[in-house]
């Protein structure tokens, strides 16, 4: 539902459009015993909110280079009621960071949106042909080294 920028439709118009049909999959999932895991490209922040009312349990991606997509704010303001999923940056930190900028930024991530638990570890998006396979492997030995929860 969102760009780099933010929402491409007005939150009125995603509640009254896309809200409901979301609800139903969501109650069904949760009927089940299920998990909602709900994938919402880009600055989605404004309707969080809406995501957590709705039952969705886990949310990818976050996009930490999109406009109110900061790890830091999305925990503290709602680590409490949603998982988070994503968050290593494909457009930047892995095609062209160094080894140790990937190390540092997995680090991060794991410190902030792991903290207490609800974050999975991901690459915001498919890791694409251009990333170095040193930044692929950096991703996962960070992950081993500090990803545990405290």
């Amino acid at each position: 539902y969102g760009t780099q920028k933010g929402l491409m439709i007005s939150p009125a118009m995603w509640k009254k459009f896309f809200a409901p049909h979301l609800n139903t999959l969501a109650d069904m999932a949760h009927k089940a015993g299920l998990k909602v895991f709900l994938h919402c490209d880009g600055g989605s922040r404004q309707i969080i909110p809406e995501f957590i009312e709705l039952g969705i349990d886990i949310l990818n991606p976050i996009q930490p280079q999109c406009v109110g997509m900061d790890p830091k704010e999305l925990k503290n303001e709602y680590g409490d009621r949603l998982c988070f999923h994503g968050a290593i940056d494909t457009q930047k930190t892995l095609p062209f960071g160094t080894k140790e900028e990937v190390i540092l930024e997995v680090k991060e991530r794991i410190e902030v949106l792991g903290k207490g638990g609800g974050y999975i570890l991901a690459p915001v998006h498919t890791v694409e042909p251009d990333v170095p396979i040193e930044n692929i492997l950096a991703v996962y030995e960070a992950a081993r080294e500090y990803g545990k929860y405290i």
